[in-house]
């Protein structure tokens, strides 16, 4: 989009200039058929157009892609593989290619690719619905213009016709109402609550809402049950035989970086909302040190991880009592269990492996977890060199004193599935 504020302008101006003419010589026909054809063609311009070629673009990368994957088949002489990733290619290459929806008798390599491939297509899909919303809110308030001219006029069944393409416009993608999507992003403000149940709140410090809990089992088998070829580790986690995360209210783990990003994509598009999850430094706000660290462009987690000392969220005191409800980390109970790892002395939360998300108490500002439960997914990388990501908030075995700082920052590779690593999501501010 070249000038989307010059364009805002001039569609709201044209809804007024079509409205009040609408009484002397333009029909409601006219009216808002003009109003269309401007958005149409602006939709064609400025969103489908660079979609199809983002798209194209990601083709023909995918292609290459397999080609050199048919070409490693070809010289291990697995030739079933060869032909399936060959049959892939000329698809592709073809067009209008739709990877297919059944991936059970697909041989591994194939696989990961075609999940790569959703992934990367999903996060264009919903950069394509980001630009293509404003343009809706445009045209939506044009006719509402057009909509009161109308009705004073008497025209009442044009009026009706340009109020269902306006109600069009607006239709939630999900079940949840408009009304539910209006959030006050000030301190205290309204608790959001979504399609899948997550609870959001504003973050002191950031115009963000962030889900007071743990993304939930539950939640990804929701997205799970919409999706083909999602990874299935997070089912049936476990450490040494102890099963890790039983019921649909504990926290899903197992899921890597990439798993969290293509949830995020698609619950966004599910809802017309925009999830995502939290930079390191909104993080930090929403864990209480915010405003405590040195934030700077030029610094990186790396570089802040663990610079406060005497700050964990459930106090400045090391190690937690078991009167504090700190937490679920590696305790008395997990070192039943596990009796050859180290654990915090003295403190028992009653918990072996994960426990159900908001079990012990919040934070002041009302979020859970932050603390155990599952190391949490960011978007940032951890340094300025490489691809590691960063993760927050310790774990259900986590015990060491430095390791359960506020300030801490672990890292490791985005393709990375654990048992006690998860993610939580944010919402930023509703369109």
């Amino acid at each position: 989009m070249k000038n989307p504020a010059a364009f805002l302008i001039v569609l709201v101006f044209t809804g007024l200039a079509l409205s009040a003419a609408l009484s002397q010589t333009v029909s409601v026909p006219g009216s808002t058929s003009e109003l269309k054809t401007k958005y149409d063609e602006k939709v064609k311009l400025d969103v489908l157009r660079p979609h199809e070629l983002a798209v194209a673009d990601l083709n023909t990368k995918f292609a290459a892609a397999l080609e050199r994957s048919q070409e490693a088949a070809q010289k291990s002489g697995k030739l079933e593989e060869a032909i399936a990733i060959k049959t892939e290619k000329e698809a592709v290459q073809a067009g209008n290619y739709t990877p297919a929806a059944d991936d059970a008798k697909t041989a591994a390599g194939l696989k990961t690719l075609r999940a790569t491939y959703r992934t990367a297509l999903a996060k264009l899909e919903l950069d394509r619905d980001k630009k293509l919303r404003p343009l809706k809110d445009v045209l939506a308030k044009s006719l509402e213009v057009v909509i009161d001219t109308l009705t004073k006029n008497g025209k009442l069944d044009e009026a009706m016709a340009a109020k269902k393409m306006r109600e069009e416009l607006l239709a939630p993608a999900s079940s949840v109402s408009d009304s539910e999507k209006t959030v006050s992003l000030a301190p205290g403000g309204k608790m959001f609550v979504n399609s899948l149940g997550m609870k959001f709140l504003p973050v002191q410090g950031t115009n963000i809402l962030i889900c007071i809990h743990e993304t939930r089992k539950g939640d990804y088998a929701a997205y799970s049950a919409e999706n083909v070829g999602v990874h299935d580790g997070w089912k049936a986690a476990s450490r040494d035989g102890v099963p890790v995360s039983t019921g649909e209210d504990h926290p899903v783990t197992n899921v890597n970086w990439d798993d969290a990003q293509t949830f995020c994509a698609w619950l966004s598009k599910k809802e017309r909302l925009s999830y995502r999850l939290p930079t390191d430094k909104e993080w930090s706000y929403a864990v209480g040190i915010g405003n405590k660290e040195r934030w700077s462009r030029a610094m990186t987690p790396e570089m802040m991880s663990q610079k406060l000392q005497k700050e964990y969220p459930w106090g400045g005191h090391y190690p937690p009592q078991s009167s504090d409800l700190a937490g679920n980390y590696g305790d008395l109970a997990w070192n039943s269990k596990f009796p050859t790892q180290p654990f915090i002395v003295g403190y028992n939360d009653g918990i072996v492996t994960t426990a159900p998300v908001m079990s012990f108490k919040p934070t002041q500002q009302g979020i859970y977890d932050l603390g155990g439960n599952v190391w949490e997914w960011c978007e940032d990388k951890y340094s300025a060199a490489g691809d590691e990501r960063v993760l927050r908030g310790g774990s259900w075995f986590s015990c060491e004193s430095n390791v359960l700082l506020s300030s801490n920052r672990e890292h490791i590779a985005p393709e990375g599935r654990f048992y006690n690593r998860g993610f939580r999501c944010v919402l930023e501010s509703a369109p």
